[in-house]
C-alpha cells in the first residue's frame, strides 16, 4: 500500500525512511527498528529529538538517538547472563513494515509492525504494532496483544532521546517519589528537587508518572506525557559518552533521555492488549 501524500519514502545505505511533512510538523522514521529520528513542530520549528552524529544508519547496530523501541525486555532484564541476549530486546534491530497511513486535519497517522515477535528469550504468541501520530504533538503508541492461549509477562519502553540546548541549563519537573539508581547498585533514593542533571545519571523512577516537563534556561520546552507505564527512566551518560563508540564525547550536553517504560513486569492474559503511549508536547518559551 503506497503511503499518503504527506509521506515520502526514501532509501540510504540500505535503510528505508519515511519522511512526514504536513501543515503542522515534520518527522522522520526509519523502518529499521521502527525508529523515529526527528520531530519538528511547525509552531516553533525546533527539533525535539536528538540523534547522535555518529549513529549507525546502515543497519549494523541499533540507532543511537531518536526513539528506540525496547521490547520484550528492558535493558538486560531478560533472565540470562548479561550479553546472552540483546539489550532492550530484538525489535530495534529488525525491519518494520508500513501497515497503514492516513492524513486528516489533525496530522498524519502511520501504523508500523515488526517482521517478527518471537525470538530467543521470548517464545510467546503475540502481535505488536506501533501507531505514530504527527501533528501539533507527536503521539507514539506501542501496542502488544496476546494472541496465544497462555498468559505471558513482558517489559517495554519508548527510550526517547530529547534534544536540549545544554544539559547544564536543563531542569525536569513533574517527577516525584523514589527511584532506583543503577549507578549505585540499584539503591532506592528520593527524587531531587529541583531536578537537574549534574553528572552521569541512570534512574528508574518507580511510579506511573504521567507528565514530566523539560525546561531549558528556565523556559518550558517539551512536555512528556505517558500512558500505560509503570515507570519513567531518566538517563544521561555524561562524560561516559566518551566510551560509547557511536556517541560524540560531548554529545551528552545536548540530550536527555526521558523514557516512558514498563520495567516491573506486565502480565497479559490471552486476548488482552496493552498500549504504552508517549505524547511529545511542544511548549512555547516565555517571551
Amino acid at each position: 500500500m503506497p503511503p499518503v501524500s504527506s509521506v515520502t519514502v526514501s532509501e540510504s545505505n540500505g535503510l528505508t525512511f519515511l519522511d512526514v511533512d504536513n501543515a503542522l510538523a515534520t518527522a522522520r522514521i526509519s523502518l529499521f527498528g521502527g525508529h523515529i529520528l526527528s520531530y519538528v513542530p511547525k509552531s516553533d520549528d525546533k527539533e525535539r529529538l536528538w540523534v547522535s552524529p555518529h549513529a549507525y544508519l546502515n543497519g549494523e547496530r541499533p540507532i543511537r538517538g531518536g526513539i528506540p523501541v525496547c521490547w520484550p525486555w528492558f535493558s538486560d532484564d531478560h533472565g540470562r547472563e548479561k550479553g546472552a541476549l540483546p539489550s532492550h530486546g530484538f525489535l530495534r534491530t529488525q525491519v518494520w513494515k508500513l501497515i497503514d497511513s492516513k492524513d486528516d486535519d489533525s496530522g498524519t497517522t502511520i501504523e508500523l509492525s515488526p517482521s517478527f515477535t518471537r525470538a530467543d528469550g521470548f517464545e510467546n504468541e503475540c502481535n505488536v504494532s506501533m501507531v505514530i501520530k504527527v501533528g501539533n504533538t507527536m503521539d507514539v503508541s506501542l501496542i502488544t496483544e496476546n494472541t496465544g492461549v497462555a498468559p505471558f509477562e513482558f517489559n517495554c519502553a519508548l527510550h526517547t532521546y530529547f534534544h536540549v540546548d545544554h544539559i547544564q541549563h536543563t531542569l525536569i519537573s513533574g517527577i516525584e517519589g523514589q527511584y532506583k539508581d543503577k549507578l549505585d547498585n540499584w539503591a532506592l533514593k528520593a527524587t531531587p528537587t529541583p531536578y537537574a542533571i549534574t553528572g552521569e545519571t541512570d534512574r528508574i523512577h518507580l511510579a506511573p508518572i504521567k507528565t514530566a516537563d523539560i525546561e531549558v534556561d528556565g523556559n518550558a520546552f517539551t512536555q512528556v506525557v505517558s500512558e500505560g507505564n509503570d515507570s519513567l527512566v531518566v538517563w544521561n551518560p555524561w562524560q561516559s559518552a566518551a566510551s560509547i563508540s557511536d556517541m560524540d564525547p560531548f554529545g551528552y550536553k545536548h540530550m536527555l533521555c526521558v523514557e516512558t517504560s514498563l520495567t516491573q513486569g506486565k502480565t497479559l492474559a490471552p486476548s488482552e492488549c496493552h498500549t504504552l503511549k508517549q505524547t511529545i508536547v511542544p511548549r512555547q518559551a516565555n517571551v
